[in-house]
């Protein structure tokens, strides 16, 4: 007992100070800002997808030191180190900050810096005497003074306090206009690792309200990166998007910071959107079925007229209209104004899907699909009533649907678009009106 040597990665993320040497040679450094202080599965997360730093928000969040502690840990068991973004306002910076770094911090994060004096009492408060004023303890970032297993043959207190001086990180936010003033003062305090220009709180102050990509907030937070540059310190930036990220990169900012929040919000609303666009697809393919077995079922005095207008629209007799065709069509006005008006349409579909001509029987659903408002309910439950019979188990075939469908080709088209093969379709239990208003459509959403 006692003798178990420590296991590897059990120290504490300030004995490695990678963080600190990649802020202290400006190399491409990314963080994650959370305000999700009550959950720490999403922190161990980030730290294994290999994030540099968990900038933990104690500021725009209701978290104290107690649930900061608990984001610190999950980050430090994925190798991670956390940067604390204190609260603003405290005027007892190091007496607050102790809370913090006592947790297991390993730098922290001044908001609203708008003068030297604002950065020095952070740096003060994060450095030990004699270049700051941090208490000394037994505390999570010396391992409570004890050595690897827990013996006390570890390097000497003197020694940890030396190490984390030489690798805690002090960074300030620099987000309103009189900050952006004051900035050649603020880069004159020793000690500062990076400096944070936030957008939001900048587009605020200059009145313009969470317009972070505006070219006037855009100039103010470029000049402000220069500034830092030149005088050799990481300049930070907000990364809401790859696109973000590629901008400020190229701009000459290092520490960029994505946010958790929004990186939430962005997963959940693609999947979304993916979901919706599938779903939608699949009601287009079922309606364009049915509208071809609706287009099945005109009189031959209504097929007759239409393939009338399809035969002196065209003009090469290759049975398929061309969009040079129509135009010609549409130019000549030979045709009613009402038709006139449904052939600018047809023409306008074709150029936005990328079509360069239209069959016999495309045309003949797309002319069914106009007179969509106008369709008479037998003719839809008619319509129904097919599809229905034709997706029943073991029963008609698509042979049998001959001469409701005309060529067996057109019917196992129509199938196939409903989402099925052979007979069998997706819509299987579908009612009749969940099937109408699929025929009808927006316009039947417009009715509403």
């Amino acid at each position: 007992p006692g003798s178990r040597p420590p296991f590897p990665g059990h120290d504490h993320s300030l004995s490695d100070g990678t963080l600190r040497r990649k802020l202290r040679s400006r190399l491409p450094t990314l963080g994650v800002v959370t305000g999700f202080h009550n959950d720490t599965d999403h922190v161990e997360t980030f730290g294994l997808l290999g994030y540099d730093f968990l900038w933990a928000d104690a500021e725009h969040s209701s978290a104290g030191h107690r649930t900061v502690e608990r984001l610190i840990l999950a980050a430090e068991r994925r190798g991670m180190p956390t940067l604390v973004r204190i609260g603003y306002g405290y005027q007892d910076v190091p007496g607050h900050c102790q809370k913090f770094l006592a947790a297991g911090a390993q730098g922290i994060i001044l908001p609203q810096c708008e003068s030297r004096e604002d950065a020095e009492r952070v740096i003060e408060a994060v450095k030990f005497p004699p270049v700051g004023r941090r208490g000394l303890a037994p505390e999570r970032w010396n391992a409570w003074n004890l050595g690897g297993g827990g013996s006390r043959d570890g390097p000497s207190l003197a020694a940890r306090v030396e190490e984390c001086d030489d690798r805690s990180v002090v960074g300030v936010v620099v987000e309103s206009l009189r900050g952006v003033e004051a900035l050649d003062d603020i880069l004159c305090a020793d000690g500062l690792d990076f400096v944070f220009v936030a957008p939001t709180d900048l587009s605020s102050d200059m009145g313009l309200h969470g317009l972070i990509r505006h070219p006037d907030v855009a100039e103010v937070v470029e000049r402000a990166g220069r500034k830092i540059a030149d005088r050799g310190l990481s300049a930070g930036m907000l990364a809401l998007t790859p696109e973000d990220y590629r901008v400020w990169r190229g701009r000459g900012f290092n520490v960029m910071c994505a946010v958790a929040h929004n990186l939430l919000v962005d997963g959940a609303r693609g999947m979304m959107k993916e979901v919706v666009e599938h779903e939608l697809t699949q009601m287009e393919r079922l309606r364009r079925a049915a509208l071809r077995i609706v287009a099945s079922q005109l009189t031959e005095k209504e097929a007759g007229a239409l393939e009338d207008v399809f035969a002196r629209i065209d003009l090469n007799s290759d049975g398929r209209l061309s969009l040079e065709e129509l135009d010609i069509a549409i130019r000549d006005g030979g045709f009613s104004e009402s038709l006139q008006s449904k052939l600018c349409s047809l023409r306008d579909d074709l150029s936005l899907t990328g079509q360069d001509t239209l069959d016999w029987r495309d045309f003949l659903v797309r002319a069914v699909e106009e007179a969509v408002p106008t369709l008479s309910e037998h003719r839809i439950r008619r319509a129904y009533d097919m599809l229905r019979r034709a997706m029943r188990g073991g029963g008609i075939g698509v042979s049998d649907l001959n001469d409701a469908f005309g060529e067996e080709e057109a019917m196992r088209e129509a199938m196939k678009e409903a989402g099925g093969k052979d007979g069998e379709a997706g819509a299987r239990g579908m009612s009749y009106e969940e099937f109408r208003d699929t025929v009808l459509g927006n316009e039947r959403d417009e009715e509403k």
